[in-house]
């Protein structure tokens, strides 16, 4: 990448726009520049995020929505980080920046995006009342659960993710990303992942390089992993009939992480397949179709 230009090629399906020549924006010094893959992202977009300096640079970290998060040098003075708009974002603008030391002093380039709305489909769904209305010990353990699970994804890790990301499973149809869903005629929260219907034993798969997180038993997850790809970057795999990998453990893009079920609360054998990255969840099938290096 040059100081004023990065090219990037997102050749997305499923409705994100292609762009050739996405433009950098330099500190006004020229130490720094940032560059993104799109600058009107919508919600549940990822955004790869590029920064080129005139150095090595130290400590540097990628802000956005107010926390910061390491980057993967590239290349000499090349570094990548992926950021994402939330699917519960609202339209606006908002800056992403990168900031390090660079032969000790402090450096900074800024780039201004502005998120654009995206409509989701509405699911309406007839569940038994078993499954849509919950005792105290219930909702207490579902807490719980949300609690420690928000704590794994407060990790943050060097990142070792890298593009592009692999599908979970060999047939990939997935359904419901953001849908707002309506259970028994009560909205709900909407849906953070994408549902892929295939038959129980399919195997399930790492999208990328990382650790397993979580792995374990939960009530509307049933057996769950949870895979840390560093950088803030999580893929999630619920409803599995089994997972053969422990909390801990460091596995490669393609490992097989367990295989297709119906455990938890789930109509029938599906894999609930879900992406977060820093600043939320993000469509899979987005992030699975960017280009690789």
């Amino acid at each position: 990448m040059t100081g004023a230009r990065c090219k990037w090629i997102l050749a997305l399906c499923y409705g994100l726009v292609v762009i050739v020549g996405a433009p950098a924006f330099a500190a006004p010094d020229g130490t720094l520049s940032i560059a993104v893959s799109t600058r009107t992202p919508a919600s549940g977009d990822p955004v790869v995020v590029e920064v080129a300096a005139n150095g090595v640079v130290d400590n540097l970290v990628l802000r956005w929505k107010g926390a910061a998060w390491p980057m993967r040098e590239i290349a000499p003075g090349r570094y990548e980080g992926l950021i994402g708009v939330d699917l519960d974002d609202p339209p606006g603008t908002a800056v992403v920046a990168a900031e390090g030391s660079l032969d000790g002093a402090r450096v900074r380039a800024e780039a201004e995006v502005t998120i654009s709305p995206r409509k989701f489909a509405v699911q309406a769904l007839t569940l038994p009342k078993g499954m849509a209305e919950f005792d105290n010990a219930t909702l207490v353990r579902i807490g719980a659960e949300a609690a420690e699970l928000s704590l794994r994804f407060s990790r943050v890790t060097p990142p070792r993710w890298r593009t592009p990301f692999l599908p979970p499973v060999e047939e990939y149809r997935p359904t419901n990303f953001g849908a707002r869903r309506v259970i028994n005629g009560d909205p709900r929260m909407p849906h953070s992942a994408v549902d892929i219907r295939l038959p129980a034993g399919t195997p399930v798969r790492a999208i990328a390089d990382g650790q397993v997180a979580f792995a374990g038993e939960q009530f509307f997850g049933g057996r769950s992993v949870v895979i840390d790809h560093g950088g803030g970057v999580f893929s999630v795999y619920y409803h599995l009939k089994e997972f053969p990998v422990a909390e801990g453990r460091e596995i490669s893009r393609g490992y097989r992480v367990g295989s297709v079920g119906a455990t938890g609360r789930a109509t029938g054998p599906h894999l609930h397949f879900g992406v977060r990255v820093p600043g939320g969840r993000v469509d899979p099938t987005r992030l699975l179709s960017l280009p690789g290096r």
